[in-house]
């Protein structure tokens, strides 16, 4: 009975021998394959450990047990084999022809630069002003709404500063013959006897200003209506020289304003 035992164990422990041979050949084949090795390198190889594993002896009852850590010294292969580390592309050389292939151009780098146009320069604002008859300070029209009596104050400091005398129009901006002499006044004969001999102040009666009409009053007394415009004339103290209320106005032409003008100055 011992006997059969011993026998059994003997060729359960060669059994395991044929297997770990067996594992470890497919261990070195699986290897070559993945380093590049040929088919018949594998045959090759697959036969000479085929031949290397032993046989049974013929006599399995007279044989020493075999120690069991044999089992796990062969089949150990198996497990070095699978930690072989993955085979890595070689990166290419310099020569080679993938180094040599230029860089794709993107379309950025064929697109030449922009370049953005400086602005063409502003042209500068140009300030219109009112209508001015030389050093005169006439104007068209009538400004409403202005201190007239310290416009004439001014007026009459500048004749007495400079000898010439002041031109008061009394006046309103719906009034046709007001219109009339405005067009006289800005002519230019007309005109230049104006810068030549006077200081002018317009002032707008036709709005119903009470001041204007007080101003007015201060240099035309009398009674009933005033036919616009009204000239005063005074000199550098502000004296009365003439004034149209009580004259009458003289015709409204470059001949008749002229005269008057040319009379007063």
């Amino acid at each position: 009975m011992a006997a059969h035992r011993r026998k059994q164990r003997t060729a359960g422990i060669q059994g395991l021998v044929r297997f770990s041979a067996v594992s470890l050949t497919l261990a070195s084949a699986a290897v070559a394959t993945a380093c590049g090795v040929g088919g018949s390198n594998n045959d090759a190889a697959q036969n000479v450990s085929a031949a290397a594993a032993p046989d049974a002896p013929a006599d399995q009852g007279t044989g020493a047990p075999a120690p069991m850590e044999a089992a796990t010294a062969s089949a150990s292969p198996t497990t070095a084999a699978t930690s072989v580390p993955p085979t890595t592309r070689p990166s290419p050389s310099a020569s080679s022809p993938l180094a040599k292939r230029p860089a794709a151009t993107t379309d950025a780098a064929r697109r030449p630069a922009r370049t953005t146009a400086a602005p063409a320069p502003a042209k500068p604002a140009v300030k219109k002003s009112a209508p001015v008859s030389g050093s005169s300070g006439f104007t068209s029209g009538y400004p409403t709404g202005a201190d007239a009596r310290g416009a004439v104050k001014a007026a009459v400091a500048a004749a007495k500063a400079d000898g010439k005398k002041v031109l008061i129009d009394f006046g309103a901006n719906w009034c046709g013959n007001c219109k009339a002499a405005d067009r006289v006044f800005a002519t230019s004969g007309v005109g230049a006897l104006l810068d030549a001999s006077y200081h002018v102040v317009k002032v707008d009666i036709g709005s119903q200003d009470s001041s204007a009409f007080d101003l007015l009053r201060d240099y035309c007394s009398g009674e009933g209506a005033y036919k616009m415009p009204v000239l005063v004339v005074l000199d550098g103290n502000g004296k009365v020289v003439t004034e149209t209320h009580s004259t009458g106005n003289p015709e409204l032409t470059e001949t008749g304003l002229g005269a008057f003008l040319r009379k007063w100055a």
